[in-house]
């Protein structure tokens, strides 16, 4: 029987998604005991439980969505919720678990299962392109409730940036659950947000900031001698002249030496003003305590 299994499980793979649940294989024929030898000879993987796609590599974000579309082919009454329909919408996290996949049925208590996260469902869906979901507003209020301010901040600018939520609709969101347990990270991602910032990391480098007792203004005019704008700068701490820029890549990697020259010209311009710049990089997000050392070195120079 088990020479067999490669050719049904080729017709089980055409499913979309490539994702076959355990009744899919009963239904052509296969018993648990060969979905058993198959996953030990590496023919399948299981995604979480009761649903199989073939064996692959996957980025973070990929597995995600995997994840999510087989927990609605496992539960066809499933909505997506929290950090799973805010990845669904459209809109990047920061640093937050693929497992679990957070989903809503109707059930009264929460109930969990190795990779998936079920909660009550209590909001009517809309469609995404990975399938039903709560509405943005009330996703990114869920999974800042789950995942802390950071990562509610991260999103939450990201959507506010892409105009795909608005802070009347995150406000009403969080009135909803402002009785709930943690719901003050909601109330404090609320207030540190800005819809100004351009990416991820600048997003968290201004919650390290905040933290840290600073007040963070996100893209910062500078003008010169004449009152003309001559640069942007990612952030400043307000009433100093402070500047935080934070290297992604991308600011160097498209435009070579050429771009590497221009940040540089562009840099002297700006202490030649008398502004104090300190560069975060991705790899310092994970070390606040650099961050915070070293604006506290850059307000001294500066005073």
């Amino acid at each position: 029987m088990i020479d067999v299994v490669p050719s049904l499980f080729s017709e089980l793979l055409a499913l979309p998604d490539a994702i076959f649940t355990r009744q899919d294989a009963l239904g052509v024929g296969l018993s648990d005991e060969v979905l058993t030898a198959a996953l030990r000879r590496g023919l399948i993987i299981r995604i979480c439980r009761g649903a199989y796609t073939a064996p692959g590599t996957w980025t973070r974000e990929e597995h995600r969505q995997l994840l999510a579309r087989a927990a609605l082919r496992t539960y066809p009454d499933a909505v997506m919720i929290g950090a799973t329909a805010v990845a669904a919408h459209g809109i990047p996290l920061f640093e937050v678990p693929v497992v679990p996949s957070d989903i809503a049925r109707a059930i009264v208590r929460e109930a969990r299962t190795e990779h998936l996260r079920i909660r009550p469902l209590r909001h009517e869906p809309m469609a995404t392109p990975w399938g039903p979901a709560t509405d943005l507003a009330t996703a990114l209020v869920q999974m800042t409730i789950d995942h802390g301010i950071t990562a509610g901040v991260a999103s939450i600018d990201a959507a506010l940036q892409r105009r795909a939520a608005t802070t009347h609709a995150l406000d009403a969101a969080y009135e909803l659950v402002r009785r709930w347990p943690l719901s003050s990270r909601v109330r404090c991602a609320l207030e540190w947000s800005d819809g100004d910032a351009e990416s991820l990391g600048e997003s968290v480098t201004r919650v390290i900031l905040r933290a840290a007792g600073w007040q963070v203004a996100s893209q910062v005019p500078i003008v010169d001698r004449h009152g003309e704008i001559i640069a942007r700068a990612d952030l400043g701490i307000e009433g100093t002249r402070v500047l935080i820029e934070f290297d992604g890549k991308v600011k160097y990697t498209d435009g070579g030496v050429d771009a590497l020259f221009r940040e540089k010209k562009r840099e002297d311009r700006l202490r030649a003003l008398g502004y104090v710049l300190v560069r975060v990089t991705w790899a310092d997000l994970f070390h606040s305590e650099r961050i915070v050392a070293a604006v506290s070195a850059a307000l001294m120079a500066a005073a």
